[in-house]
């Protein structure tokens, strides 16, 4: 990948700009509006994150085409690191079967639903109650393991990749993924960006964009499907 102008902008204004700034900002007003209308917000909350991120693959599908790259070139890359297609998956695999058990460990054992109520509480306004926040809940779960690895792996890392080495390209993707998750308090920020340098790290092990979606996708269904389970639990259940 060689940027041109419309990349540079592309990171600069949306990814340093738009998605930390603007989704610090969204997020305050969400909060607000959540103490006007009650749990009402949080589906509207929802359906606004669609929005954003749809709007994320979009542009980033349309500056890749731009830049007269196959749309193919965006989900594949060559890989990077010796030895990775053997064991990566089955890596990532096993990580998402143990992301989606959390929710039956949270439920049955008291003591994993209280430390992820703890873990949850900066953003528990932004995680469901009831079954209609769920159900947006698991949408948004899907289109962000979707549309935030096409901009920040299938996108960026090419980008970085132009003019840094491999640990600066999977360190700076890592930062500005990051970055944009600020709304989450310095904890979330950083464990978004360690999530976000595994992801990288898988991508360019495996070579294919798929199953850093697909993990992506686990993780935020867990803790969509946990934090459901975690905050109708009585609070008495816990030691």
């Amino acid at each position: 990948m060689t940027p041109g102008w419309p990349d540079h902008l592309f990171v600069l204004i949306v990814m340093l700009g738009a998605f930390p700034f603007g989704g610090w900002i969204a997020y305050r007003r969400f909060l607000a509006r959540a103490t006007r209308i009650g749990d009402r917000a949080l589906v509207q909350e929802y359906r606004n994150t669609l929005l954003w991120l749809a709007g994320l693959a979009v542009a980033t599908w349309l500056v890749w085409w731009i830049g007269g790259r196959p749309l193919a070139a965006l989900f594949a890359t060559p890989p990077r690191l010796p030895d990775g297609p053997d064991i990566a998956p089955p890596i990532a695999f096993g990580a998402g079967i143990g992301l989606l058990a959390r929710p039956v460990l949270a439920w049955r054992i008291p003591r994993i639903a209280q430390a992820f109520r703890r873990q949850i509480a900066p953003i528990a306004a932004f995680l469901p109650r009831t079954g209609a926040q769920l159900r947006w809940g698991l949408i948004v779960s899907l289109a962000a393991g979707l549309c935030e690895e096409i901009g920040y792996r299938g996108y960026l890392m090419p980008y970085l990749g132009a003019a840094l080495p491999l640990w600066g390209m999977i360190a700076g993707g890592a930062l500005i993924f990051g970055l944009a998750h600020i709304y989450q308090g310095w904890v979330g920020t950083l464990m978004t960006t360690l999530i976000g340098a595994a992801l990288a790290g898988l991508y360019l092990v495996c070579g294919s964009l798929w199953w850093p979606i697909a993990l992506h996708a686990a993780i935020d269904l867990s803790a969509m499907v946990t934090a459901y389970v975690v905050l109708r639990l009585p609070r008495t259940n816990a030691p």
